[in-house]
Order: structure tokens, then C-alpha cells, then sequence
């Protein structure tokens, strides 16, 4: 990295809401890093899209939900996810949304992650970021060095799954879709293989295969990102443990607590207090 040119460029923009595939979004002589701001109002969505560069997502406050193919993720605050150019995705808001996207030129960095990646926002990479965003200056020598500092940071940074595998097999695919639209759903592998034609070995012996945990696990995963999302929108525990399908609101957070180690509400303090520390937008 060392002599590259990590020029910034700026700008409040909304991305195509159709496009499935890359598009030209970046012009021939856009400089190797570009940095983009995104507002959106909570529930609003990006239509499955992809880009042509590297892109760092990232929220200062809320929680955006995001898929592709291959996995989901829930990023909160303090989290921002690596996403690799030609990766179709599309993203879920969950409270307002102060997107702020980077998006790096793959050819100008030494270093690739070829899956999507979720990276730990630091206090300094999160105001890097920030302040890429403050177009006030007049003057931007010390922006060209806060992004050459960033892709320094994030050079060296511990990239980690943290998401929620999804399995290629069509025939699971049916299933967990149906987990996704509905995440109270308890229906056995049993169950489900009535419907789909396979028996409940297969289907177990695949989910693993494919996913690296079991079905009982993988729906455990889908009711507590769904529980956190609903909980970050101020839906009563109570609520929430009775339309996931939990007999109490106890037993839901003893469920929550023996995944995560702590009660949901603790989860959320935790996972949103970034937002504080940020400021304004």
C-alpha cells in the first residue's frame, strides 16, 4: 500500500434497486477508494445488487440485515461486512440507517478475502470512516491520510464468519426459506421430508455438510437474529417469545442466554452502544 494514491471521493447517493449484476457505478479514473453515504428510514430495503469493487458496509447506528447466496448476517454498530465484488446482496433496515460504504478498488489492494466477511469497527476506524464523510474541509490532505490509514486497518484486521450459513441444496434451501419467512415454524425434519421428497438422514446428514451445524442449531441462530432485530425496533420480550413460537418469556430467555450469555436485553445494550459513541451522523 505503501505509495498508493487512497484519494477519497464523497457523496450522498441511493444505489439501482433492480440490477442484479455489476454495474458502472464507478467512472475509469475514480480514485482506489471511494466512499459513499447511504440514508434510509427503518424497514426500507436494497433490492439484490452487486458492485464492481470491494465494498465495506457499515452503519454508525441501527441494524441492517444482509444475505446473498451463501449466508446472513445481522450488523450491528460495531461490526461491518466485507463484501467481495460480483457478490450479489441484499440488505434489510432495522431502525434508521446512516449506510456508509467503502468501496475499494480489489486491483489496488494486496490482500483478498474471497467470502464475505464480517470486521470489527474500531473506535479509530469508525471515525476514519466517519470523517471521510465530512465534506466541509477545503483542504484534503488529511482525508487522503485517514484513507490510507484505514486500508492500513482494516490490512491487518481478524476477518470472521459470524453469519448465518445457508445450505446450496435445493431441496434444504425449501426448507430453510420457509424457517426464514417464518421463524416460530417447529416443523421436524421428519415433517419436512414428507413434503420435499427426502428423508429426515439425508436432509440432517446435508445440513451439516453444508452449513457446518445442525438444523436445530441453524433455527436456534434464525430466532435470536430475529429476536434482536425486533428488540432493536422496541418489541416487548413478551411479544417477541410468544410470535417465535416459546411457550414463556422465561423459557425464550433462557434460550437467549444459554447462545449468547446474556439476557436480550444486555445483548442489545451491548451491541448498540456504539451508537452513542459516535455522535451525529
Amino acid at each position: 500500500m505503501k505509495g498508493q494514491n487512497w484519494r477519497f471521493s464523497a457523496g450522498h447517493d441511493h444505489l439501482p434497486q433492480k440490477a442484479a449484476n455489476p454495474y458502472k457505478e464507478f467512472a475509469d479514473d475514480e480514485p482506489p477508494l471511494v466512499v459513499r453515504a447511504f440514508e434510509y428510514a427503518s424497514g426500507a430495503r436494497q433490492q439484490p445488487h452487486s458492485h464492481q469493487r470491494i465494498q465495506l458496509m457499515y452503519s454508525p447506528r441501527g441494524l441492517m440485515r444482509v444475505s446473498t447466496e451463501t449466508g446472513a448476517w445481522t450488523l450491528a454498530p460495531m461490526r461491518a461486512l466485507w463484501i467481495p465484488p460480483g457478490i450479489t446482496h441484499e440488505v434489510r433496515m432495522v431502525g434508521e440507517i446512516s449506510m456508509r460504504s467503502v468501496y475499494i478498488d480489489p486491483h489496488a489492494v494486496p490482500w483478498h478475502w474471497e467470502d464475505c466477511c464480517v470486521l470489527t469497527v474500531t473506535p479509530l476506524m469508525r471515525e476514519l470512516i466517519l470523517m471521510l464523510f465530512e465534506r466541509s474541509a477545503a483542504n484534503d490532505t488529511p482525508r487522503t491520510l485517514a484513507s490510507d490509514l484505514l486500508v492500513q486497518l482494516l490490512a491487518r484486521a481478524t476477518p470472521q464468519a459470524h453469519n448465518l450459513p445457508m445450505p446450496m441444496d435445493r431441496r434444504l434451501r425449501r426448507v430453510c426459506d420457509a424457517v426464514l419467512q417464518d421463524p416460530a415454524n417447529n416443523d421436524t425434519l421428519e415433517e419436512w421430508g414428507e413434503h420435499i421428497g427426502a428423508s429426515s438422514r439425508t436432509l440432517a446428514r446435508r445440513m451439516k455438510e453444508e452449513t457446518g451445524v445442525t438444523f436445530h442449531q441453524w433455527r436456534l441462530q434464525v430466532r435470536v437474529d430475529e429476536a434482536v432485530c425486533r428488540l432493536a425496533q422496541g418489541v416487548p420480550i413478551n411479544q417477541i417469545a410468544q410470535d417465535l413460537g416459546y411457550r414463556s418469556a422465561s423459557a425464550f430467555i433462557y434460550m437467549f442466554r444459554s447462545l449468547l450469555g446474556s439476557t436480550p436485553v444486555q445483548y442489545l445494550d451491548k451491541i448498540l452502544s456504539p451508537a452513542a459513541d459516535a455522535g451525529p451522523a
